[in-house]
């Protein structure tokens, strides 16, 4: 795309796109799930105090309109795709309430706040449980992927900046050990070869972009970046698709696992699926709009700065500590 004027309606239309995709994600999720709260509280014969039910109604609030306002303001956002401020604002907004709206309540103890007999306790626990699986947790855990993702598509719309090389230095391997963590755990508790290989295939995944960092962290252009972001997702799908394959074989080799597998709601597991999805994409949107933002901001800012002391300060700094850095170089001792 060597046209700059070009470069905010291609952005904009990709952002539509994925905006897009996520809100179809999160309906056919939320048909899967359908409600995923459920709170009951037994009064008795008993009147209950104004603040209790001051509290019942405003744990209601927090229960359920996260889900509807995020929707909303991401509603919102796909509406002003063409208004890219206004979008990129709304979906940064819908991404918090997605994430953080339900945090207040999950994170209290209702069980014991609220008295409950064992029966409602299991219930109420079972769904706070079951919504931070499938609706907080997955869009946590995108973070990081949704980073790597941003840092890919910064390349595709920047190929000239050094950024996107940048970012994928410290987001690949921050990805990849957030997948290692459970490797480690199989590792230690119950070493099958098969779900072992293949879930280290699927860790090393968000390795693939630093085979090329060095490439990425130059300037390129907008052909080669599409090059080089298109073999990198080749070789990610190669080995996610074969990491698959092997913990798929091994599930298949367990009778007991296939056996609860076939136990399993079909439907409730495309909802997790569509709800991780929509919480990947909608934090890739997120993610890149910031990370375009930062850039001009940082930008501006040497620019308004240039030829101040200030600068010539942090040059100097920055040159002292490149210095420092390079092979044989010993840091004096503090005071000669």
């Amino acid at each position: 795309m060597n046209d700059p004027t070009a470069v905010p309606q291609a952005y904009a239309a990709w952002r539509r796109t994925l905006l897009a995709s996520a809100l179809v994600a999160t309906v056919l999720g939320a048909i899967a799930h359908g409600t995923t709260w459920e709170f009951r509280f037994d009064f008795g014969n008993e009147r209950p105090s104004p603040w209790l039910v001051l509290i019942l109604v405003l744990f209601a609030i927090c229960a359920f309109a996260p889900g509807l306002v995020g929707s909303g303001l991401a509603v919102a956002a796909l509406a002003k795709w063409r208004r890219l401020r206004s979008s990129c604002r709304l979906s940064r907004y819908a991404w918090m309430v997605w994430v953080l709206g339900p945090l207040p309540v999950l994170l209290l103890p209702v069980s014991h706040l609220f008295r409950l007999d064992e029966s409602d306790a299991i219930r109420t626990s079972t769904n706070q449980i079951r919504s931070l699986i499938t609706v907080t947790a997955p869009a946590v855990f995108a973070l990081l992927p949704g980073a790597l993702n941003a840092a890919l598509v910064l390349e595709r719309f920047l190929p000239e900046s050094r950024a996107p090389g940048l970012i994928l230095m410290i987001m690949s391997p921050a990805c990849a050990i957030a997948y290692l963590l459970p490797i480690g755990v199989i590792a230690q508790v119950a070493f099958q070869t098969e779900i072992y290989f293949g879930l280290l295939l699927l860790a090393c995944s968000p390795l693939v972009p630093l085979a090329v960092v060095r490439r990425m962290t130059q300037p390129n252009t907008p052909g080669e970046a599409a090059r080089l972001v298109r073999r990198i997702g080749v070789v990610r799908g190669c080995l996610s698709a074969l990491g698959a394959v092997l913990v798929v074989g091994w599930v298949g080799k367990h009778p007991q696992l296939r056996a609860w597998i076939g136990q399993v709601d079909f439907v409730w597991v495309l909802g997790v699926v569509a709800k991780v999805l929509a919480s990947k994409w909608i934090t890739t949107v997120v993610v890149t709009d910031l990370l375009i933002t930062m850039l001009h901001q940082g930008r501006e800012a040497a620019s308004a700065s240039a030829g101040t002391a200030a600068v010539e300060t942090l040059a100097q700094k920055l040159d002292a500590l490149s210095s420092a850095m390079r092979p044989g170089v010993r840091i004096a001792d503090a005071g000669k």
